[in-house]
């Protein structure tokens, strides 16, 4: 049976709403974004932290009363083979489960539902469809994302997010809402629109641009709030 591949983990209270948690990172990503800030999850391959001795410090700490959930991140975590068999795991101890994907593959989302393994999804939408390839920067099946909006809405909690780089504008932002309201059939629950930083880039060159100013984002988040209940800026 395939194992999980655990690059890190640290504690968090900021990536699990409402949770002190654990967060674990999986190697490995099928986007090539050049704005991503973990390019050493998306090229390398570390070796990995034992699950085994992983789940065992996590349990003991969950029952002294440490942890109430865990946030897996990546990379994109529905790649790896053993997602499903650690997040019932996680379960059985009693955590909740938070998700961070990039919604390339709808079927392993799909299953987490359907076994109620995940509590909480968060998943990230690049851009509007005609620029989604681009933006990811690999060619890529937009009915697949289009797939995993839908599903996201059926989870206990959710929230869809989007990296504001400096190219953006306020009509994109209106085009990512019409689309992913119009996926989900009604306003979304939880938009985030977080700030493009410019650190530690997979492109080097995004590391030369300068981010847009937090007005300009409140200004965007103003045009999304058509389309979601609350919207949030991380700027």
């Amino acid at each position: 049976m395939a194992e999980i591949i655990i690059s890190s983990q640290q504690e968090t209270t900021i990536d699990y709403p409402g949770k002190m948690a654990i967060i674990v990172f999986c190697p490995g990503c099928n986007f090539r974004c050049g704005f991503c800030h973990n390019p050493e999850l998306v090229l390398e391959k570390p070796s990995g932290i034992d699950v085994n001795i992983l789940i065992k410090n996590i349990t003991s700490r969950t029952k002294a009363g440490w942890y109430s959930g865990v946030c897996i991140s990546g990379g994109e975590p529905t790649l790896q083979n053993g997602l499903v068999d650690f997040c019932k795991k996680l379960k059985k101890i009693g955590l909740s489960v938070k998700l961070d994907t990039n919604g390339t593959n709808p079927s392993v989302i799909r299953e987490l539902l359907d076994n109620k393994l995940v509590d909480y999804i968060a998943m990230d939408i690049k851009s509007s469809p005609e620029k989604y390839t681009y933006v990811a920067g690999v060619d890529l099946d937009i009915n697949k994302i289009e797939e995993s909006i839908n599903l996201a809405k059926k989870f206990p909690f959710y929230e869809f997010r989007t990296t504001i780089l400096p190219s953006f504008n306020e009509k994109q932002i209106e085009e990512i809402g019409k689309w992913v309201s119009s996926s989900v059939g009604e306003k979304v629950k939880l938009f985030t629109l977080q700030q493009f930083s410019p650190k530690n880039t997979l492109d080097e060159s995004f590391m030369k641009l300068v981010p847009l100013l937090r007005e300009e984002i409140e200004n965007m988040a103003e045009i999304m709030k058509k389309y979601a209940e609350e919207v949030r800026v991380l700027a």
